[in-house]
């Protein structure tokens, strides 16, 4: 059985792994990289949301939660809001999340510059799902110092195909993950990036893991298969 690792599941005290597990289980998912629901985060509903002793003690506990699960095979991301708190030692990526009409980042503040040069020093790979212009811009202030990484494809960054007009996908330090994508998507970078920086996600629970690794078992096969079911993300994290 080919090794699978689920590089975009979500995880917390309101999602606890023994939900995930099942369902890994089942799909022949060995471990993957586990962050927190959004809702343990930031209030996602709230456009004009102020951060509170509420929600930085709700980071605090998630993050906890994400640490007591760290095995060979479960890793687990830092979920960077306003604060901008540097990510726990335990931590091998993080994870940079919102969308349009949701509270926003507190970009080029002195705390975001910070919280930047940290993550490109700790060389922390960043999955990165925020809007068009956002996406572009941390892009080129990363600047290739660590991995970025588009989850869906790009299909909340603003779709896959207007990310590869902006010529985003030609940076060799840009991965994407495969998570809700289409195969169109996935196949079409295939053909002309190679399958080196594809990493195989879920999305759980808001996409079936089973059925996710099936989408990439009809696409592809071998070497390739492998590469983007596991190796790839075992690489990139140094495992």
């Amino acid at each position: 059985m080919v090794l699978a690792l689920d590089s975009h599941a979500h995880c917390g005290l309101t999602l606890p792994f023994e939900m995930l597990h099942s369902l890994w289980e089942e799909g022949k998912i060995a471990g993957g990289v586990l962050f927190s629901p959004v809702e343990e985060v930031y209030n996602r509903y709230d456009r004009k949301f102020v951060d509170s002793q509420y929600y930085r003690e709700s980071r605090q506990k998630v993050h906890h939660y994400l640490e007591s699960l760290i095995s060979e095979r479960l890793f687990v991301y830092w979920f960077v809001w306003n604060d901008f708190a540097p990510p726990g030692d335990s931590f091998t990526g993080i994870k940079w999340h919102r969308h349009p009409g949701e509270p926003e980042y507190l970009y080029g503040t002195k705390e975001c510059e910070s919280f930047i040069e940290t993550v490109c020093s700790l060389q922390l790979p960043v999955v990165l799902e925020e809007e068009f212009h956002h996406t572009l811009k941390l892009t080129e202030q990363i600047d290739r110092r660590t991995a970025i990484i588009i989850p869906h494809m790009g299909g909340l960054n603003g779709g896959y195909y207007r990310l590869k007009q902006a010529d985003l996908f030609e940076n060799p330090a840009v991965y994407v993950d495969t998570a809700l994508a289409g195969e169109e998507e996935i196949i079409d970078f295939a053909g002309d990036y190679g399958v080196s920086r594809i990493l195989f996600g879920s999305d759980y629970p808001f996409g079936d893991p089973s059925y996710e690794r099936y989408k990439l078992e009809r696409a592809f096969s071998g070497k390739e298969l492998k590469k983007i079911l596991a190796q790839n993300l075992l690489e990139l994290l140094g495992s």
